[in-house]
């Protein structure tokens, strides 16, 4: 799922949407419950149940301004248990980050098993940048990019940490051993258009399908 708060695939828990609750409050006392639905994914009428926990356990108070006005302080209390739950959240962030590193590092160790070691990356994106650096923060990792290939003519000409962007009509003038695609919404056809072009299947290295 997507939300406001841009986490897209962490399933919004009781924890999660606590945090949310407090944190946003803490910003926007005067915000309504319809509002606070919208923001942790929640109905309006489950809301107020979590205003009422929230309420008993002593992480806030509501100030009623008039019969429809209500204005919300997160207590000491509640600062605490907002500051608890950060932490333990991006201990699970950095937990996640740390298996997804290992994964990466082991697959790219696993191309230089094969005499990978000068890698040419196609596709210069986000996923580009995460092996640029996972590549740049290994101490197991010995693989050289002399240059990443991309189709968009805008991106061509420049470069990503002092990495050229070429065409891939200009390969030929960087020494490589492989072509390892750094896009996953184009993996299948730039592999399909390497080979087309007489690119040895054996040296495309495709990290989305698990292959190589």
């Amino acid at each position: 799922m997507d939300n406001k708060n841009g986490t897209t695939f962490f399933t919004p828990t009781l924890k999660y949407k606590e945090m949310i609750l407090l944190e946003y409050i803490e910003q926007n006392p005067d915000t309504t419950q319809k509002e606070l639905g919208k923001i942790i994914g929640s109905a309006a009428s489950m809301i107020n149940l979590y205003l009422d926990e929230e309420e008993a356990k002593g992480y806030l108070k509501r100030e009623y301004l008039s019969s429809k006005t209500v204005k919300y302080h997160i207590t000491q209390k509640g600062k605490k248990r907002k500051n608890y739950l950060n932490i333990s959240y991006m201990q699970e962030l950095i937990n996640h980050y740390k298996l997804a590193k290992k994964e990466l590092e082991d697959f790219l160790l696993n191309a230089t098993k094969k005499g990978h070691h000068n890698i040419i990356l196609y596709g210069a994106g986000e996923v580009c940048e995460i092996i640029l650096t996972t590549l740049k923060n290994s101490s197991r990792l010995d693989i050289s990019i002399p240059a990443i290939i991309d189709d968009d003519l805008e991106k061509r000409g420049k470069t990503i940490e002092n990495i050229p962007i070429i065409s891939k009509k200009d390969l030929d003038k960087y020494p490589h051993d492989a072509i390892f695609i750094s896009s996953y919404t184009f993996e299948e056809q730039i592999a399909k258009e390497l080979k087309n072009i007489g690119y040895e299947e054996d040296r495309i290295i495709k990290f989305f399908d698990g292959r190589k």
